[in-house]
């Protein structure tokens, strides 16, 4: 009766507003992490184990880009070339090859106005964020093409192991190129003001990333939507995801999809990574940031149906409501064991209970009707 009372206590319009604001701006971020195992999945039928890795590097390069910016020439220079090599392969996605004069050009001049930029301001949050976003696609862009593409006709438990042994490298990439402790991250910028909700006539203090998690990762799900429905490397996504080898006989460059894939899938995780250090204040040991989460947005993935881009939408949004909410409703009390010590084993329950009534995920192909 007491715990049961405790409970009852808090079942009020601050209670609930709290919870949901945590769990929107969760489950936003597990979704941005999702998407890249559901696009990878859904082409090659990988399960890329390195894009929790990734997610870590994404929000490290932010965070350099952000305190350590301006750098010195060579320092400056060299970033440079790697985000302008991001540039000139999304400009490629619009227009067809890397060699057109267009994506020679945006190459050229973006190298250019980087390494000024790089050596002579200091960043701000939205610059870091969008050039760690450049940074880590071209990271997505040399996993494939260094640890998958030799092994694209290779048994599918080769490649399987071969992603469990880039996760262990960037884990310790990481620590030597980052640092082996927690990080503080607590940018002064305009996402960290705080302000007031008035809920039911109880104050509920928040800040501005109650509304520009969302948004962020609205916009980026509605571009990446029509990207895949409506531009022409999309549709070859489409078709590579439903047959590869009948998609190569009509003329499409899979090798191509595939490395697209991982640079959009690896520039959303760079995003998602940003605003969860943002988010929570800090960035966690490189060895271990990106690993939970990495899991727990795959089996957000699974349970929206993996292969589909809004059951992953869906599934990251239900994990993110049930630890909220479960934590929310069951503390750390003496009557209850202490049930918020086990709040990361909500995702994994729920996708058991999935997975046992639906094996293909809440809106994921029906396996009955493909067979």
């Amino acid at each position: 009766m007491l715990y049961l009372g405790t409970v009852s206590e808090r079942f009020n319009g601050a209670f609930f507003a709290r919870a949901a604001i945590d769990s929107i701006k969760l489950g936003s971020l597990y979704a941005l992490i999702a998407l890249g195992y559901t696009m990878v999945y859904g082409i090659i039928r990988l399960i890329n184990f390195a894009h929790g890795e990734v997610f870590m590097v994404g929000a490290f390069a932010t965070y350099f880009l952000f305190t350590l910016t301006p750098y010195s020439l060579v320092g400056g220079a060299a970033l440079a070339i790697v985000m302008a090599y991001a540039l000139m392969r999304v400009t490629e996605l619009f227009r067809g090859r890397l060699r057109d004069p267009v994506v020679l050009g945006v190459g050229g001049g973006g190298f250019l106005l980087l390494v000024w930029a790089l050596t002579t301001f200091t960043w701000p949050f939205w610059a870091a964020l969008v050039g760690s976003m450049l940074a880590t696609g071209v990271l997505g862009l040399t996993i494939d093409r260094v640890a998958y593409v030799p092994l694209r006709t290779a048994p599918r438990n080769s490649l399987l192991i071969t992603a469990i042994a880039v996760s262990f490298l960037l884990q310790n990439l990481g620590l030597l190129v980052f640092t082996n402790r927690q990080t503080p991250f607590r940018p002064d910028t305009v996402l960290n003001d705080p302000f007031t909700l008035d809920v039911m006539g109880q104050p509920v203090l928040t800040n501005n990333l109650l509304v520009a998690i969302p948004v962020i990762t609205l916009v980026l799900v509605l571009a990446l939507t029509s990207f895949v429905n409506r531009s022409r490397l999309g549709k070859a996504m489409r078709a590579s995801a439903q047959d590869a080898e009948v998609a190569q006989m009509m003329g499409v460059s899979v090798n191509k999809v595939i490395a697209t894939t991982f640079l959009l899938g690896s520039i959303l995780a760079a995003a998602g990574g940003a605003m969860w250090g943002l988010n929570f204040g800090s960035l966690n040991q490189p060895a271990i940031m990106g690993i939970l989460p990495g899991i727990k947005a795959f089996a957000a993935a699974v349970i929206g149906g993996i292969g589909s881009l809004p059951g992953a939408v869906i599934g990251a949004m239900i994990i993110g409501f049930s630890e909220n909410f479960l934590s929310a409703l069951f503390p750390r009390t003496p009557t209850f064991l202490g049930v918020t010590e086990f709040k990361d084993t909500f995702a994994f329950v729920l996708l058991i209970i999935v997975l046992l009534i639906r094996p293909s995920g809440i809106v994921g192909e029906d396996l009955s009707e493909k067979v």
